[in-house]
Order: C-alpha cells, then structure tokens, then sequence
C-alpha cells in the first residue's frame, strides 16, 4: 500500500508516512502527511563563534541550525479492512479538518523519499561510489537518466556510508584472522 500511496502522492509534492496499525481483527493503517506534527526544538541555539571555530578547523558546520519541515498538517487517513484477510480497504478521514493539507506541494527535494532511487539504480550508483567515481559524475549520469531529484549531499552521505561498512567488514575479517586480538600491546 504505502509504494501505491507514494506512486501517487509523491509526483505532486505530498508525502504520507504510517503513523499507526491495528492488526487483531480486520486490519487497519494510519497515514499522516509526513509535515504533520510539531517541529522538537530539544537542542539549544547553537554560538556563532561555534559556526568560526568549525570552519577555522576545516569541518563542517554543526547540523543544529536545520529548521523543521513540520508545519502542525492535520491531513490524515485510515484504510480499514472490510472483512478479516479479505484484502478489500475501506478509506476513511476521522473529521473534515483531515481532509485537505494546511500547505502547498513540497519541492521535489525537500522530502527525502521523493529523492529514494529504485532498487536497481541505489545499486549501481553503489557500484560507481566503489569504482571511485566523482560524485558530480554520479550526479550527471543520473540526470541524463532522469533522476534529477538526488541532491549531491544524498551522494556523499551514501559514500560516506558505504567507507563505513568496509571499514567494518575490514576490521571483523582482521579479528577473525588475529583471534580477535586487536594488535595493541599493553606497556606496564
């Protein structure tokens, strides 16, 4: 249900994301749209002189001055089963405020699953972070392929989690091979 809905709602700006299920008896799903809700300011402004310091260093900047895309959207829906296991849904909105977004359409970069890439693609775009192609090449090529949707951030976060996995599998292979043994030595 959830890749129809996406098939749908994602083409013209909206997203909707499971915000509950019911399972005894006849089935039923919640879906909200993924704006609904109230932004969580739990982390305190961040210090300018924190912005210098990080760029001085050459790092990136702290991540704490995003802003949220939740805008407090009522918009919502159930599907309930009509008969248990029956596969036949009934769509129904708990009132009328459920029925229309409090926003326009989202650009098509600003919800990430609009920028997810098929199975198939993730997998070679994988192949071409391995192979050590430029991510402004990997970017290039998907838009020739009509991916025009994928940030380079989406890219370098995927290259920067692909390094991570080897070096995971790099270090287990090396513990499996030493005993475990880490190589450091203890100096008493």
């Amino acid at each position: 249900m959830q890749a129809t809905l996406d098939a749908w709602t994602l083409p013209r700006g909206y997203s909707m994301r499971i915000a509950g299920a019911k399972v005894t008896g006849k089935r039923k799903v919640r879906w909200v749209c993924f704006r609904g809700g109230e932004a969580r300011h739990h982390r305190p402004p961040v210090d300018p002189s924190v912005f210098v310091k990080a760029k001085e260093e050459g790092r990136r900047k702290p991540t704490t001055d995003r802003t949220s895309k939740k805008c407090g959207c009522l918009f919502k829906f159930e599907v309930i089963e009509t008969a248990k296991d029956s596969d036949v849904w009934v769509l129904h909105y708990p009132n009328e405020e459920h029925k229309v977004h409090n926003h326009g359409p989202s650009t098509d970069t600003s919800d990430p699953r609009a920028r997810k890439l098929p199975d198939f693609m993730s997998a070679e775009v994988d192949g071409w972070l391995r192979e050590g192609r430029l991510v402004s090449q990997i970017q290039e090529e998907l838009r020739r392929r009509g991916y025009v949707n994928v940030l380079n951030t989406d890219l370098y976060n995927r290259k920067r989690l692909l390094k991570k996995e080897e070096s995971q599998q790099q270090q287990q292979g090396n513990n499996a091979q030493g005993g475990g043994q880490t190589g450091q030595q203890v100096v008493g």
